[in-house]
């Protein structure tokens, strides 16, 4: 390796149409992901179009950086797919025929009964040297070569792509840099406080030992990531779990998860090991709430049903919110009690869960301004609401408030104050 420590990979994904936006890259996280689960790291990526000179400077610029480096696209059989030919505009290697690749091309075509275009012969070329991926599915073979820095070429096609991924480069990666020590990565899942805050409360700690630390706000919930870096993953493990410690100590309730699982899968496992039932009135997230709990295979184990009331009028003729709890508009803590109290009786649940707010763009005012969300949470002690004000779009404040709804439902299960 370049310097002694954890192995740096990086991640090329090539292809004019990324750059058009006419396709999303999903091969860079499924690469990152499974790299990273093997306790490696993405030193960094890169995503360059469809020319020989660009992709081939760019390979020599991460290769001088990075102890192996992964590359997608450009395998294809037309003109435009030029990676074997940058490859060996990078590495100095000339391309020569491998009768091996050959005779497996024609065979596929001969297996469909259909005819080899000429321009199929142009993947059995190789820089040499490189030694050869099977194609996993189509026509197109990976390859590995030993440069600079190590580097694999595979097809951008994600299926054939995670294929040779799980089947050639991860072992590969495991057998040639597995000595150097390994980083592994935690996510403490937070909700509650925005991304400056939680880090205000944790910054005493960081810089202050071997554990680095991160910050991601994910649409609501804050994810504060720690990552260390050992000569083996069990003493890399140790101390991410002081460190944790330490975090849980500052961060206390707003904590939901640490081990990746969403907010609906930690209150679903609330929910059944509590055997409790929960039922949900809905007005501006529209059904998010239920549709997040019902993302969970075996909701309906707790989750007994939900009831969207838009308009006013819905909440009267089918919630039976009484006109006194409207007397300040529909988005008031007053109507979220209702709302939550109503849904717990009409489906006989043991909590009830309200929602209502303004998510904008238009319909705010001085007194509830865009982003203010009201949630009730009724059970069998009474019903209990409080009122936000959320940032961001339309779609933002729906998610949080969504998520904040089962966040209510986490922290009365768990007997635990709303924040730190």
């Amino acid at each position: 390796m370049k310097e002694s420590g954890v192995a740096r990979i990086a991640v090329l994904t090539v292809g004019d149409e990324l750059l058009s936006g006419e396709i999303t890259d999903s091969n860079f996280p499924a690469i990152a992901s499974a790299v990273t689960s093997l306790g490696f790291v993405v030193s960094e990526q890169r995503t360059v179009g469809d020319d020989t000179e660009r992709i081939a400077g760019t390979i020599n610029d991460l290769s001088r950086y990075s102890d192996a480096l992964i590359i997608t696209g450009g395998l294809g059989p037309t003109s435009d797919d030029v990676m074997r030919e940058s490859v060996s505009l990078a590495t100095g290697r000339e391309l020569e025929l491998r009768e091996d690749l050959a005779d497996v091309i024609r065979g596929f075509f001969k297996s469909l009964n259909r005819k080899m275009t000429e321009e199929n012969m142009r993947q059995a070329y190789l820089p040499k040297g490189g030694r050869p991926i099977p194609p996993a599915g189509g026509t197109a073979p990976g390859f590995v070569l030993e440069d600079e820095a190590l580097i694999f070429v595979l097809p951008g096609v994600p299926r054939e792509m995670q294929a040779m991924l799980k089947s050639d480069v991860l072992p590969e990666l495991e057998r040639v840099f597995r000595g150097g020590g390994v980083s592994v990565t935690r996510r403490i899942m937070t909700f509650g406080l925005g991304e400056s805050e939680v880090a205000s409360l944790v910054g005493d700690l960081i810089g202050k030992g071997p554990v680095e630390y991160a910050f991601l706000a994910l649409a609501g919930p804050i994810s504060v990531k720690l990552t260390a870096s050992a000569p083996t993953a069990k003493e890399a493990s140790r101390l991410i779990d002081e460190e944790q410690e330490k975090v849980q100590e500052r961060l206390r309730s707003l904590i939901y998860s640490t081990d990746d699982r969403t907010m609906e899968e930690v209150v679903g496992g609330l929910l059944r090991e509590s055997s409790m039932t929960v039922a949900v009135a809905e007005s501006c997230t529209g059904g998010l709430v239920c549709g997040r709990i019902t993302n969970v295979p075996g909701s309906s184990d707790y989750f007994l049903g939900g009831v969207v009331s838009y308009g006013i009028g819905s909440k009267k003729s089918i919630l039976g919110i009484p006109d006194e709890a409207l007397l300040e508009g529909a988005v008031s803590k007053p109507v979220a009690e209702a709302l939550a109290k109503a849904v717990r009786q009409l489906f006989r649940s043991d909590l009830g869960v309200g929602v209502t707010g303004v998510a904008g763009p238009g319909s705010g005012d001085e007194s509830r301004p865009v982003g203010t969300v009201c949630l009730g949470l009724a059970h069998s002690n009474g019903v209990e609401s409080f009122e936000v004000l959320l940032p961001g779009n339309r779609s933002l404040i729906r998610s949080i408030a969504s998520i904040g709804a089962l966040n209510a439902v986490r922290l009365h299960i768990q007997g635990r104050n709303r924040l730190v």
